[in-house]
């Protein structure tokens, strides 16, 4: 793979509620690991958020936006179920009209594989982003997780940034029954097979780590709350970086914000993996390291009611959210 990664951005909602919010509210909060997660403003979706991440990405790089060649997009909540959302945030960044689009949807491996597809096709300057805010219903383990967010990478022909973009991996195993989305349904669901999920996860996160050949990389996987990456790492005998434990789970970039983590800690051999239920995984091996430091935004903590109205949970008598 001749390709680096030249820049990052980032971005996560303002919003943010804590777990013991949830805990007031049922007795209990069932997102293992997360001590508070970020939430979506109402006019906040996978396209802003993607466009955010996009324009810190480029404030930090050498590379103007008429140098961009090629833009791939990850997520799994495409405000749009059919239509082009790539084009919107390629439109919304301000890339040239002859800049080639493409989006990974309906798996949470879409961050990782967006990557792993510029880093092998593209000739120049590109952008993987992966922008993601999942649902689930109230009373549930994956809402009681469900963040938001997104990261975006400029990537260029070998040598030309920090880190190196050195070798990917896959790995396909059919595990039929763990999380899914029903077409047409806004919730994500699961059969709540807990020991068969922690199989699929864990089976399938380590094949795509171990298929990498490098000796003592640390692992970045995609991260449904702050516990399954864990068991990954203690299959494989790594150690684990996830923000889910502050933001929840953002879904398609969930690798990527573990990716920041692990930079943030001076980590310079890294293999992200992104899983997707069903279930496969994409794994790549970066060496080297940018800043992983974020600047901090100020948020706002909100609570379980105001969570319910800006997730859609429940509407106001006037049909507002």
């Amino acid at each position: 793979m001749e390709a680096s990664i030249e820049s990052y951005g980032a971005y996560v909602p303002r919003l943010r509620i804590e777990a013991s919010e949830f805990e007031e509210a049922w007795g209990s909060f069932d997102a293992r690991g997360v001590e508070e997660k970020r939430v979506p403003e109402a006019d906040e979706d996978a396209v802003t958020m993607a466009v955010e991440a996009v324009e810190d990405a480029l404030g930090r790089s050498s590379y103007g936006r008429e140098d961009v060649v090629t833009l791939v997009l990850g997520t799994t909540t495409p405000p749009l179920e059919e239509g082009e959302v790539g084009a919107q945030v390629a439109d919304m960044v301000g890339f040239e009209a002859d800049t080639e689009v493409a989006v990974h949807s309906q798996s949470t491996r879409a961050g990782v594989r967006s990557l792993a597809t510029v880093a092998s096709t593209t000739q120049g300057a590109a952008v993987a982003v992966a922008a993601d805010c999942p649902l689930g219903k109230p009373d549930d383990d994956i809402d009681h997780a469900a963040g938001a967010g997104a990261v975006a990478l400029v990537v260029g022909d070998g040598g030309v940034g920090e880190v190196e973009m050195e070798e990917k991996a896959s790995h396909t195993q059919e595990f039929p029954g763990t999380r899914f989305r029903e077409r047409g349904e806004k919730n994500v669901d699961a059969y709540d097979a807990t020991a068969y999920e922690r199989d699929a996860y864990t089976t399938v996160v380590s094949e795509a780590f171990e298929g990498i050949d490098a000796t003592d990389p640390v692992l970045a996987p995609t991260a449904p709350d702050a516990d399954l990456p864990y068991r990954a790492g203690k299959k494989v005998g790594t150690d684990v970086y996830e923000a889910a434990a502050s933001l929840g789970d953002t879904g398609a970039a969930s690798a990527l914000f573990g990716l920041l983590e692990a930079w943030r800690n001076d980590e310079d051999d890294v293999t992200v993996v992104g899983y997707g239920d069903g279930a496969s995984a994409d794994a790549v091996r970066l060496v080297g390291s940018l800043s992983g430091d974020r600047e901090r935004e100020r948020t706002k903590t909100v609570t379980y009611t105001e969570y319910l109205r800006r997730r859609g949970h429940v509407v106001t008598e006037g049909g507002d959210a």
